[in-house]
């Protein structure tokens, strides 16, 4: 297959821009070439504006694609962090305010109690102040796990007062009313570029400041609903909230603005009682742990390459305190293959899938057909703790899991 040659050449030098810490199994390879696409998009806006491009893109250790055919269709990947200066790019990259809420429950209702509570959210919302807030337990990713306290770490015993022994409860969910308008904001304020792979949108200046102080309001919103569903389930008096971090926002950061997809800015207080704890969560039939943050990526893991390329592009002082810690270990295609290739044709963009046993390959474009599992604690928690991106507080066994 031909491919357009002059797109091939943009990709290609985005390859060589992204930095990751990531594992390097075929989704996270998907995720990068993935990646590359956006990258190249954002840093031809850029140029056509007459600007220095000022794109970061890193990936942590979870680097994965995303079932959300949007962001995979326009090129870009999760479990990463894309930082910029001067403009915004939310339509590209779709924030949403997701995260997980985890609470300490003084009381365990039986399983048909909570069957009837959860019937009764799914039918009329969430209560949030005066609004409703939709149900999405079932969407995606999304779960309740009830969890029961397994261990605690014989060096954090300060947090011994938040995480005794009994029941806990974790729920992730999103806002899922604002989702439009996070994406695409007023219309007419966006700055756009064509480019060969698409329409690029950028905010700036006072329409991107309303941008990021809208986005925390819906952060926010997000937060209470997480919080509300819990009180929701098991009683006010019974619940207590440990963390609740956003893992997919749009933040300002160390002089850039920075989206998360996937990974926590884990200096960051998460939880109603300011504590510093993260939760990581995988499959449903593998422990759960929970984190202190704690500032990274430290120059000692850096590459040769990734040093000096970073002070070459003046990104170091930003790669220092990029933190990287994961909220689980994201998708894993289920496939031999071993490489990925882009193939872009007429302006649409296919990848390869290439190197496996019996020399087959695979051609794609939609995401949503392909095989998924999920990354399990024993691929990411490693690295997590190799790289020094949180101390190890805790860790629950899920003993309910609930996608309803």
């Amino acid at each position: 297959m031909k491919n357009d040659f002059s797109l091939i050449k943009l990709i290609e030098k985005a390859r060589h821009e992204i930095y990751s810490w990531a594992t390097n199994d075929l989704t996270c390879q998907l995720a990068k070439e993935v990646m590359c696409i956006g990258l190249a998009k954002m840093n031809l806006f850029y140029q056509e504006l007459g600007l220095e491009p000022h794109v970061i893109v890193v990936f942590g250790p979870d680097g994965s694609v995303t079932r959300n055919i949007a962001r995979f269709s326009e090129g870009v990947g999760y479990g990463c962090t894309v930082a910029t200066k001067d403009y915004i790019f939310p339509s590209l990259l779709h924030p949403n305010g997701c995260g997980f809420g985890l609470y300490k429950l003084e009381n365990m209702l039986p399983l048909h109690e909570l069957m009837r509570k959860l019937n009764r959210l799914k039918k009329e919302g969430v209560p949030i102040g005066n609004q409703r807030g939709k149900w999405d337990v079932w969407k995606s990713n999304h779960f309740i796990d009830i969890l029961r306290l397994d261990a605690v770490t014989s060096d954090h015993s300060q947090y011994e007062e938040w995480l005794s022994p009994g029941h806990y409860v974790l729920i992730h969910s999103s806002q899922q009313v604002h989702t439009h308008r996070l994406s695409q904001w007023n219309t007419e304020e966006f700055t756009k570029v064509d480019t060969p792979f698409g329409t690029v949108e950028g905010l700036a200046d006072d329409s991107l400041k309303e941008y990021l102080r809208f986005f925390s309001k819906v952060e926010d919103y997000s937060k209470k609903k997480r919080t509300s569903i819990a009180i929701e389930l098991f009683g006010e008096d019974s619940v207590s909230c440990i963390a609740n971090p956003t893992h997919q926002g749009y933040y300002q950061e160390n002089d850039y603005y920075v989206m998360r997809l996937g990974l926590y800015n884990s200096i960051h207080q998460s939880g109603e009682k300011n504590l510093p704890l993260f939760p990581l969560a995988f499959n449903g039939y593998s422990f759960i742990y929970l984190y202190e943050g704690q500032s990274n990526i430290n120059e000692r893991h850096w590459t040769n390459n990734q040093y000096h390329r970073a002070k070459d592009m003046g990104h170091a002082d930003f790669l220092k305190q990029v933190n990287l810690l994961p909220h689980g270990g994201g998708y894993k295609l289920l496939y031999p293959f071993s490489t990925v290739k882009s193939v872009v044709l007429n302006g649409i963009n296919y990848f390869e899938l290439l190197d496996a046993p019996m020399e087959s390959q695979m051609l794609i474009q939609n995401i949503e057909a392909l095989e998924y599992g999920y990354r399990g604690p024993t691929e990411i928690l490693p690295l997590v703790d190799r790289l020094e991106l949180g101390k190890r507080v805790a860790r629950f066994v899920p003993t309910q899991i609930i996608k309803f």
